[in-house]
């Protein structure tokens, strides 16, 4: 019985902890992703254009 309260408790601790870091992790690859696009840009205006 008391593993299942230990378990029951801390589950949700561990979803939301693992949740949050994916979160983290996505939203720093899109920040870069659109970092890079953005330099692509800048040196097409400056070579092409």
């Amino acid at each position: 019985m008391v593993m299942d309260h230990g378990f029951i408790i801390f589950t949700p601790i561990f979803a939301v902890l693992i949740g949050f870091s994916l979160f983290r992790i996505l939203k720093k690859r899109k920040r870069s992703a659109k970092s890079i696009y953005k330099l692509i840009n800048d040196l097409e205006k400056k070579y092409i254009y």
